[in-house]
């Protein structure tokens, strides 16, 4: 059951990081991209395709039928360890560029970044585990917290029976078969949490959508499955280029794993008492203060839990957790719903950021 939003907001499901056939990794045409874009119901998506000048000629960019489209790429940060398969590479996605950026004119990546939010576009570090330098991570907007196709390609490589499972099941529970891929990346999350506790930073989960990984001929990754596993839902006013950058920048925002149920309607907000008075939205800075009451709602019944600067704190059961804050801090909230034999996570909200 979705819930009413907030007064003055509206909520617009889409897919952040994906990959037409500009990207050198992909055959993508913009056909199929929009058309699964479509079959999925969003309202928005932001490609991001790997460096090429014909982004900028060509990319897909504004309103295409039901669904705006947003610009962006993503460019190679280094790497931190591994070769081989097991080789691990960071890399930044840049939404929101007004004008065309060439990553290979700037020797140094840390000027990189600097440019790209020179033009007040978003530098969100993607493929965290892979960033060489731990700079990177002060100088951008985010990072992902989850990546699909991260995910994806090591269940594929360290679990052979998920192969078989595929290429026995594929025609008929091809949705399903994702299943394995919904975890918590606990890492990510930890790395999130140490980077919140200093200033905002948002944290988003990326489709990594490049429809180009088979299986004994058999597609792994179409678009129009990635897309309905994987959301990311924002809070604006209203569906712009300019206000879907703005809403991703300020975290008001959270993932889901759509999969699961859609996610459509959760709420995370800061109320004064009791009533109904809403004093700060996922992303937001609140003075710490008597009375206030932290709120999250979820459209189904699910398992709710609390954090406050990366430590769990309160647990409840159902639709609903209240908590009455007490002292200042990070908080954010997930929730899990129970599938087949047990919890799994479903939603990642950004922090409300309780200040002293």
């Amino acid at each position: 059951m979705a819930l009413p939003p907030v007064e003055g907001t509206r909520e617009f499901r889409g897919v952040v990081h994906a990959h037409t056939g500009l990207s050198h990794d992909s055959t993508g045409t913009v056909e199929e991209i929009l058309a699964a874009a479509r079959a999925a119901k969003l309202d928005f998506l932001v490609t991001t395709d790997h460096y090429t000048s014909r982004i900028f000629t060509e990319g897909i960019q504004g309103r295409r039928d039901s669904v705006l489209v947003l610009r962006g790429l993503e460019t190679p940060l280094g790497c931190a360890r591994g070769k081989g398969i097991a080789r691990r590479c960071g890399s930044v996605l840049a939404i929101g560029l007004r004008e065309a950026v060439d990553p290979d004119k700037y020797e140094r990546r840390e000027d990189l970044i600097t440019a790209i939010r020179a033009q007040n576009a978003l530098a969100i570090i993607a493929h965290p585990r892979g960033i060489p330098d731990p700079r990177y991570f002060d100088l951008s907007d985010g990072m992902e917290i989850y990546d699909i196709a991260d995910n994806l390609r090591e269940r594929l490589v360290d679990v052979p029976k998920h192969i078989l499972d595929f290429a026995l099941a594929h025609a008929d529970y091809h949705n399903e078969l994702f299943l394995p891929i919904v975890e918590r990346s606990d890492w990510h999350l930890a790395q999130w949490d140490r980077l919140t506790r200093g200033r905002r930073f948002v944290g988003l989960a990326g489709n990594d959508a490049h429809q180009n990984l088979s299986v004994f001929g058999l597609r792994v990754d179409p678009y129009d499955v990635v897309f309905q596993v994987l959301n990311t839902h924002i809070l604006a006013p209203s569906l712009t280029s300019d206000n879907l950058v703005e809403a991703l920048r300020a975290g008001r925002c959270f993932a889901s794993f759509n999969l699961l149920s859609d996610a459509s309607g959760f709420q995370f907000v800061a109320r004064e008492g009791e009533g109904d008075t809403v004093i700060g939205l996922m992303g937001d800075e609140v003075p710490i203060q008597e009375r206030l009451v932290l709120v999250a709602r979820s459209p189904v019944p699910g398992v709710i839990e609390l954090l406050r600067d990366g430590v769990p704190i309160r647990r409840q059961e159902g639709r609903e957790l209240r908590h009455v804050v007490d002292r200042p801090g990070v908080y954010r909230v997930e929730v899990s719903l129970r599938v087949v034999d047990r919890l799994r996570p479903w939603i990642f909200a950004n922090p409300i950021y309780v200040r002293a």
